[in-house]
């Protein structure tokens, strides 16, 4: 006597956790001050981008009705790249509107491939959006 199948065939692909690592990325972390938050590039993201220290940089998040963060390089950018012999490179208090990432919780964004359409102004998006989706 065979038993009915309830359960859907099992496939491993579906249980592994998403790569990680694939683009340059750099992760947003809150701070001790509500609203401040410090953003850690990744080594990948400074080498793709020549990042070096006392570098001017900002982190714009999403405009209303559109899911790109942009990484700007541009001069004019207020803060400035820190660079420390023993960490990898980050910005310090970076100030964001409420609600834009949560308090207690990091995000991380990636690179969009390809050339940005304004020199220096870099398109990044969430790393979810680079996961791979499951049916």
């Amino acid at each position: 006597m065979s038993l009915p199948t309830i359960l859907p065939t099992y496939n491993p692909a579906d249980y592994v956790p998403p790569p990680r690592g694939l683009f340059p990325s750099l992760r947003i972390a809150p701070t001790k001050r509500p609203g401040t938050y410090r953003v850690y590039l990744s080594t990948a993201l400074a080498r793709a981008l020549g990042l070096r220290a006392n570098q001017p940089a900002d982190l714009l998040p999403p405009s209303a009705g559109h899911p790109y963060w942009h990484f700007d390089l541009r001069p004019a950018a207020t803060n400035r790249v820190r660079w420390y012999a023993d960490t990898r490179p980050r910005l310090h208090d970076v100030e964001l509107p409420a609600a834009t990432v949560g308090a207690a919780e990091s995000l991380t964004l990636c690179l969009v491939p390809g050339d940005p359409a304004f020199p220096g102004f870099f398109p990044m998006l969430p790393d979810a959006f680079f996961a791979p989706k499951q049916a």
